[in-house]
């Protein structure tokens, strides 16, 4: 017996509506949804129709492109709910009573980035685009400011966990006496858009609604830790369309150990992001390759995790999608520093900063260095000079 397939049709600007309407009928195709921004129709066709309608809508007078909407998925990651796992040791000092384990801020000398910012609190948007996050989580909760659902799930929590963990890395709340410290500090917020579902799957269509959600609703960065080995028209298109509203986009190189380009990381629009361990060495699941422009770390990485989902609230992963909210969460301070400064201005700032060099494959740059990226960013308040241990974006706890 049949299914339903979904395909992504493209008109040319200008095309009016009844005539895609009326192609639609003549396919035999269902229209269900409508990305208006990029001119894209999704509509459902029966499998066994899926090559008669690629070749007939293709060959259309209007149709700019047609294409499937294929499935996207987070990137897998090797993980324990053991806490006292082997994370590394950090000399992090905030009040957080994990942030010893928390190698890898230690590894992009994330304190003398704080140290040297000035910022105010939640100055700066980061969209985490996952699986969702965990919104009543100690170390979450108040951080998220902005929710939405383009996924296939009936709720915009996070189910899964691997949005949380994400979540965490980049914008946990510091300095709380509680958990973990995030990347971003204290410095910005989370736009929770939850374009894949609860099993860790979503459709190109789900994230391009998602990127462009975002971009329209003045998110600054962008991650996405999820990919494919398919590139898709429509998902670059939403990309470009961000990237042109002056969104910075972070992408996951993937894991498979390959230099073959992964999506939507591959896009010249998006910040690529490859996995390092302790030892400054490509993590041995990080693809790599001319098209990865800078690695973080990603192996054995210590984040939240949803409350409801096991005993203990905070989980070690390892994965390229831990390395890119490192990257995610460093644009945001930058961008906190001086609002001013542009996406395409916030990730030079990272690649030129990015000098530590890696083993073990090929990448454009290297891992990131968040002190050294912000000392070369330029500041609108010039507030450089060390007149307390501790940055003004430091939340009273007490």
């Amino acid at each position: 017996m049949a299914t339903m397939k979904r395909l992504l049709v493209c008109f040319k600007p200008g095309t009016d509506r009844s005539t895609c309407l009326k192609m639609h009928k003549e396919m035999k195709a269902t229209l269900v949804n409508e990305i208006k921004e990029i001119d894209i129709h999704v509509v459902t066709v029966s499998s066994d129709e899926v090559p008669t309608c690629l070749t007939r809508y293709a060959s259309t007078e209007g149709v700019r492109f047609v294409e499937e909407d294929h499935l996207i998925q987070v990137e897998p990651v090797s993980d324990t709910n053991e806490v006292t796992s082997k994370v590394g040791n950090s000399t992090i000092t905030t009040n957080d009573p994990l942030s010893d384990r928390q190698w890898g801020l230690e590894n992009v000398n994330a304190q003398g980035a704080w140290d040297l910012a000035r910022i105010s609190p939640i100055s700066a948007r980061i969209a985490i685009l996952d699986t969702g996050v965990n919104r009543n989580h100690p170390d979450l909760r108040g951080k998220v400011i902005h929710n939405a659902n383009f996924s296939s799930s009936s709720t915009v929590e996070d189910v899964h966990g691997h949005g949380t963990h994400v979540a965490g890395i980049a914008a946990a709340l510091t300095n709380n006496r509680n958990g973990i410290a995030g990347m971003s500090y204290n410095a910005a917020g989370i736009m929770n858009i939850k374009v894949l579902g609860d099993t860790g799957s979503g459709t190109n269509s789900n994230v391009a609604e998602g990127i462009i959600y975002a971009a329209n609703r003045g998110a600054h960065v962008v991650n996405m830790s999820f990919g494919s080995a398919q590139s898709n028209e429509t998902l670059q298109m939403a990309i470009n369309y961000a990237n042109d509203r002056g969104v910075l986009l972070v992408g996951a190189a993937g894991n498979n150990s390959s230099n073959l380009p992964h999506y939507p990381a591959a896009y010249t629009s998006v910040l690529s992001v490859a996995a390092t361990n302790q030892s400054n060495e490509l993590a041995p699941f990080s693809n790599y390759g001319t098209w990865v422009d800078v690695a973080a770390p990603g192996q054995n990485i210590l984040s939240t995790f949803p409350v409801e989902l096991e005993d203990s609230m905070y989980r070690v992963a390892s994965g390229t999608s831990m390395a890119t909210p490192f990257v995610s969460g460093l644009a945001g301070l930058i961008k906190a520093t001086n609002s001013a400064l542009t996406n395409r201005e916030i990730r030079s700032i990272i690649e030129r900063a990015a000098t530590q060099s890696i083993s073990g494959g090929t990448i454009r740059f290297g891992r990131i260095d968040a002190m050294r990226a912000i000392l070369i960013a330029p500041t609108s308040r010039r507030q450089r000079q060390r007149t307390s241990n501790r940055p003004s974006v430091w939340l009273n706890t007490q």
